[in-house]
């Protein structure tokens, strides 16, 4: 059992925001959230650290940092390769074993096997996304075995995961009892063959020429054509997850809590909701969860506009902020933020209000998310929201479950999918599924161009802080993605206080003013649309770099 959680604890790692401070960089960064490099947040820390550093200069396969004394090479990027295949070994260690085991049944020791098979089709999804095509490991590797493994074009790695998958889902229970609860279902299977098919019809790799020329090994980052059937396997896929999720997994989209904000939150946050699919349980408050915790003197908690401006009001029209350098009243701002939809309240905090997703939670008053965080730093930033998302009405709670896969996604998915194939009745039966439960009014645009900037907003805002934003904004290739999400001007919200001695609200009466500034300036280039090999790894010989690095 240890080996099994072992496993679970390794495999699932790769879908979650961020792990305990890692100087040798083995999971993702030293520190920080992907969040904070998606364009969802700012990065408001020091020059030294990671977060900094690729949100100014970018990815990078090798970078000098100190560990300790001395200055050692590391590549400088949000996912670590090796550990991926450590990963994956201790899948294997325990698929390859499980029959050494007396006092488990064969339908036991099947069902391992196919839980063992879907954390291994998980993570090589997640390279599939990250990297393109990777090296396909099919066993325990031994010091005698051959380990120049090459990269597998995306043809190759595609099918590998979805065999995996196909042949787990038989052995696969719909539900677990409740000691057993975030085990692999017959659900996370699904979800993980809907998602890497959707990423694999998306327009970086389902295109007939790359994002950067690789010569002969163009196959690696490119399919070499466009194909239309792609999307259809992709809705597939989703169709798939979304049948079993209502028919025989027991979940659901979450409608009838309460209020829009009440049902969002419920969704998101509460642990154990049948809205999501699969989360990575990790009770440790001091790791992961800790550079999410708005109580906590980590993480950058600030929301960026770019990402505020993604929200619209709760009667569905956009809000008008004020342009850059052009000041505002707090009784406006306060005005305006009161005026906005429910996903955005369940989400952040507003500047000298008490969270809206914790109304009787005194942690969660102006004056306590303000004593307690960096809402104030070097840029003295308080930004677009404080981000509280994970904590609805978590009492002394200071953990949570991280949403891997959520209902709420394969719908957006079945959105998307639908109209890149002219379906726009399909396309807009799923996509209102969301935005009905915000309590918004559901869509009707037919035009395709139209409609696909529509579904990307509205994927934005329902999946914010998921780990979505990061991979969507790339595969998309989208148009923005230089130009302030991720490069260009990262711009906030900027603050004027009744006093200069004020560094950062507490309450209403503290705020005087506020405004649009460009924060710092991004980092973006076309080398940037799949991450960098490790230098360490490439000098092996066994690897071919993708391209730019």
């Amino acid at each position: 059992m240890y080996a099994i959680a072992q496993a679970y604890s390794n495999a699932a790692a790769s879908g979650i925001q961020a792990q305990q401070w890692d100087n040798e960089r083995r999971f993702l960064m030293q520190v920080g959230t992907l969040t904070e490099v998606s364009g969802e947040a700012l990065a408001c820390i020091t020059p030294t650290d990671d977060l900094y550093r690729i949100n100014r200069s970018g990815l990078s396969a090798d970078a000098s940092m100190l560990s300790g004394s001395i200055i050692v090479q590391r590549p400088l990027t949000i996912d670590g390769f090796r550990f991926n295949y450590a990963s994956i070994r201790s899948c294997f260690l325990v698929l390859e074993n499980i029959d050494k085991v007396k006092d488990m049944t064969p339908d036991q020791k099947k069902e391992v096997k196919a839980e063992m098979k879907t954390l291994i089709a998980y993570r090589y999804a997640q390279m599939f996304i990250r990297y393109g095509g990777v090296p396909i490991v099919t066993k325990s590797l031994l010091p005698d075995d051959d380990i120049m493994i090459p990269r597998a074009n995306l043809e190759k790695l595609l099918k590998h995961i979805v065999d995996l998958c196909d042949e787990a889902i038989p052995d696969l229970p719909d539900k677990h009892p409740d000691r057993y609860r975030g085990r692999a279902t017959k659900g996370v299977a699904l979800a993980t063959k809907a998602e890497a098919l959707l990423f694999a019809a998306r327009p970086l790799f389902n295109s007939a020429t790359p994002y950067l020329d690789l010569g002969s090994n163009n196959e690696l980052i490119c399919f070499g054509n466009y194909s239309e059937q792609r999307w259809h396997d992709a809705i597939a896929a989703s169709e798939a997850v979304i049948d079993w999720a209502i028919n025989r997994g027991g979940h659901e989209i979450i409608t009838t809590i309460g209020t829009p904000l009440e049902n969002y939150a419920t969704a998101v946050a509460t642990p154990g909701n049948k809205e999501v699919l699969w989360a990575y349980q990790r009770l440790e408050q001091n790791s992961t969860n800790a550079s999410y915790n708005p109580r906590s003197e980590r993480g950058a908690n600030g929301m960026s506009f770019w990402m505020m401006s993604q929200y619209v009001k709760a009667d569905g029209s956009d809000q008008i902020w004020p342009t850059d350098g052009e000041e505002e009243s707090y009784a406006i701002y306060n005005q305006k933020i009161e005026a906005m939809e429910a996903r955005y309240k369940a989400s952040a905090a507003g500047a000298g209000i008490h969270a809206w997703n914790n109304q009787n939670n005194n942690a969660f008053s102006s004056q306590a998310l303000a004593n307690s965080s960096t809402w104030s730093n070097a840029y003295q930033l308080e930004c677009c929201g404080k981000r509280v998302k994970y904590w609805y009405n978590c009492g002394t709670r200071d953990w949570f479950e991280y949403p891997i896969f959520r209902l709420a996604e394969f719908y957006l998915d079945l959105a998307e999918a639908y109209n890149e194939v002219g379906n726009n009745a399909k396309a807009l039966a799923n996509l209102n599924v969301t935005r009905s439960r915000a309590g918004l009014y559901d869509i009707s645009e037919t035009d395709k161009d139209l409609l696909r900037k529509i579904i990307r907003r509205e994927r934005a805002v329902e999946l914010f802080e998921e780990g979505h934003s990061i991979w969507d904004v790339r595969h998309w290739k989208h148009e923005d993605i230089g130009n302030g999400i991720i490069g260009g001007p990262r711009k906030s919200f900027k603050y004027r206080y009744t006093s200069p001695s004020i560094l950062k609200g507490r309450n209403p009466a503290d705020y005087a003013g506020f405004t649009v500034e460009t924060i710092y300036q991004g980092f973006w280039a076309q080398n940037q649309y799949l991450l960098p090999f490790p230098l360490q790894e490439i000098n092996k010989g066994y690897l071919v770099q993708n391209p730019g690095y």
